[in-house]
């Protein structure tokens, strides 16, 4: 982000912010006012609201036509609210409070609007009778914890929900939000679409260079898959497109051929890592297609030791559009291909460009949608807040970029307003709504054709978040901002939503996987793996000198401490009944003289603030001896260790007797239930 936008942000952030189970029946919804909406009777009362354009998907904006007003219903984190603004009066008409953060949004085709409530761990079906009252709860459903993303089958029959926190899919009657089933997943789940037949759901992660694919057919949900999301080198995709191009029947011996295909997909498995999965979209006027903005991660050498955090004077995180095939649930190996370096062509290619026109990369995708005219994919992108528009006819969309438009700060949310050919989009740090003109089919660039793009600031909130914290969090999503990193990653490249990417990292000091931060640092002192710094800005300090930063100081650096600090936990997990002996059972085993977990891991942040050595040296470290990590939260986390070699709690414990705690010797039913006593921490 260049240092005059970069201002401009700021004093946004500062004057906006500053100075502003089952299924069943609901009652009152309460006002913003403090006042009550009376609830309609029934998840099928009528409602007057009508769709607008048919997305795949939910967002924190979705478009409807209400009372013969074009409205969008906005997911405000920030007021625990659903808000209704005019689109083209560009004023606030209502406020729907719900008490919690809400988490997106998706109108239905007959009028009702679908709404997750993240810390509420629930979804809403709400009705509306004016575009001028807050919206009226028809009733709601209980599901895993921390609901984001939300999906209807083709024939509107189907619900599915994603919880991010609780790792799961959900699937409800549309209807009447009955529960049907809910699968497991792998961490971080953060949207979610349908496949034209209506058979497979595709999920995104945060984290962990994956889709997961579930059939939602009848019966079948527990066929769970993943689809690798990782950057690949030439050699890798020669190998892929010649076992796609070469018959099995050809080969002469078929056990031959079974093990060269093996091997070739372990190959491609080792490719780049990648991360910040917050986003999927498809769309029927390009079949057979799924989109996933990602971003590949090189994060070094383990078994070196760089200057930074991997090498910083290589493209460490290079943004990317996966491309996915519903039929073969496989992506098209251009749209992840790499160059002989490691980075995409395009990257490549403005590594060379004139800096002066040389343009910030997205590398904090977070919504996404299609606009079925120009068949382009829009992306929002934190830390450089703009949206991108991507042919999504080409087989590598990253590297056919068609145009750009600049919004407000944090773009959570973008939607089409297909009626008047325009996007609409919610930009939660500045609290702005943003539309733009989206052109004709052959797109223009923005700088040469400059397009008219309207941002409406909403009135301020009623609890005004403190000056620092808002300003903490734009400077935490501060991608391409050069104080921070020489290489454009923001604090949220390794820790999106403040929760950790899930790689291990080459450093100076050996291989260092990244932790999560939100509702964990305050009280953890000292902090990094080597338990040498004693202050959060101190530690800030050291993490911009490895990431070849100039640094933060004075109010902006007490901002960072201060968002960084305080950015909200995930929500709390739940304990059902038949759990809750399983769990008891498990702290009774973390407390016990048998195991000595706590003589290390004490206290309500469980952990004593020490180092300790525990035969756990990677032949990249220069210390033998380690901070003792919290362990709340562990059980959404991972892999283990300070360099991520345990990739499950179950593999840890396993592996580690003698050398940290005593386990070997349990029963298995006292192992498995003190993994389930962490999995609650």
């Amino acid at each position: 982000m260049d240092k005059a936008r970069f201002g401009v942000v700021i004093a946004s952030a500062l004057c906006a912010l500053a100075a502003c189970g089952g299924a069943k029946q609901t009652g009152p919804a309460a006002t913003a006012g403090g006042g009550v909406a009376k609830a309609e009777a029934g998840c099928g009362a009528s409602s007057a609201v009508v769709p607008i354009g048919s997305p795949s998907g939910s967002s924190t904006v979705a478009l409807a036509r209400v009372s013969g007003r074009r409205v969008a219903f906005v997911a405000d984190e920030d007021a625990k609210a659903i808000l209704t603004v005019d689109l083209d009066t560009r004023e606030q008409l209502a406020q729907t409070s719900l008490g919690a953060r809400p988490g997106q949004l998706l109108v239905t085709k007959d009028g009702r609007v679908l709404a997750t409530v993240r810390e509420g761990s629930k979804v809403l079906s709400l009705a509306a009778t004016s575009a001028t009252a807050p919206l009226a709860t028809r009733c709601e459903a209980t599901t895993p914890v921390e609901p984001i993303a939300i999906a209807l089958t083709p024939d509107d029959g189907t619900m599915l929900v994603a919880s991010g926190w609780g790792a799961a899919l959900s699937a409800f009657d549309a209807a009447t939000l009955t529960p049907r089933w809910t699968a497991p997943l792998s961490r971080e789940p953060r949207s979610v679409v349908v496949s034209d037949d209506g058979t497979t759901a595709f999920v995104s992660h945060a984290v962990g260079s994956q889709v997961s694919t579930v059939d939602i057919r009848e019966g079948n949900w527990r066929a769970v898959s993943t689809i690798p999301l990782r950057g690949l080198q030439p050699s890798t995709l020669d190998l892929l497109e010649q076992e796609h191009a070469t018959p099995a029947s050809s080969e002469p011996s078929t056990k031959a051929h079974a093990r060269a295909v093996m091997a070739m997909r372990a190959e491609r498995d080792k490719g780049r890592p990648s991360c910040q999965g917050f986003t999927l979209a498809k769309a029927k006027v390009v079949p057979g297609r799924v989109f996933a903005p990602e971003v590949f991660v090189d994060p070094g050498n383990l078994d070196e030791r760089p200057d930074g955090y991997g090498d910083v004077h290589q493209d460490t995180e290079v943004p990317n559009v996966a491309v996915l095939d519903e039929g073969t649930k496989t992506p098209l190996l251009t749209s992840v291909a790499l160059d002989a370096m490691g980075r995409s062509s395009r990257q490549r290619k403005m590594a060379s460009a004139d800096p002066r026109t040389t343009r910030p990369e997205c590398l904090l995708p977070r919504a996404a949608a299609i606009d079925t005219t120009t068949r382009s994919l829009l992306v929002t992108c934190f830390g450089i807040d703009a949206v991108v528009a991507y042919d999504a006819e080409s087989p590598a969309p990253f590297r056919a970029e068609k145009r750009r438009w600049t919004v407000g700060s944090g773009p959570s949310g973008v939607a089409i307003d297909e009626e008047k050919h325009r996007g609409v989009v919610w930009s939660q740090f500045d609290r702005t709504v943003t539309t733009f003109p989206i052109g004709g089919r052959e797109m223009v660039d923005e700088r040469t054709a400059p397009t008219t793009v309207a941002r409406t600031a909403l009135p301020p909130l009623k609890d005004k978040l403190p000056a620092e914290y808002a300003l903490g969090r734009v400077l935490f999503h501060a991608a391409g901002d050069l104080r921070l990193s020489g290489d454009g990653r923001a604090c949220a490249s390794c820790h999106p939503d403040g929760r950790d990417d899930g790689i291990t990292w080459a450093t100076p000091e050996g291989p260092r996987r990244s932790i999560m931060l939100a509702g964990k640092v305050t009280a953890t002192p000292p902090y990094s793996w080597n338990g040498t710094e004693h202050t959060i800005a101190n530690h800030l300090s050291s993490t911009f000198d490895r990431l070849s930063g100039n640094g933060l100081h004075g109010i902006e650096l007490d901002a960072l401490v201060t968002f960084v600090s305080q950015m909200p936990p995930p929500p709390a997990r739940t304990i059902d009944a038949a759990e809750r002996a399983k769990v008891e059972r498990g702290r009774q085993v973390f407390a016990s003289n048998e195991t000595k977990c706590a003589s290390c891991h004490a206290g309500s942040d469980m952990t004593d603030g020490r180092n300790h050595e525990v035969a756990s040296k990677h032949k990249a470290d220069r210390a033998t001896a380690f901070n003792t990590p919290s362990l709340r939260f562990v059980g959404g986390t991972g892999p283990y260790f300070h360099d991520g070699r345990y990739a499950s709690l179950k593999e840890l414990l396993d592996a580690t007797d003698g050398t940290m705690g005593k386990t070997k010797h349990l029963a298995a039913a006292d192992r498995d239930a003190l993994e389930a006593f962490l999995r609650t921490l």
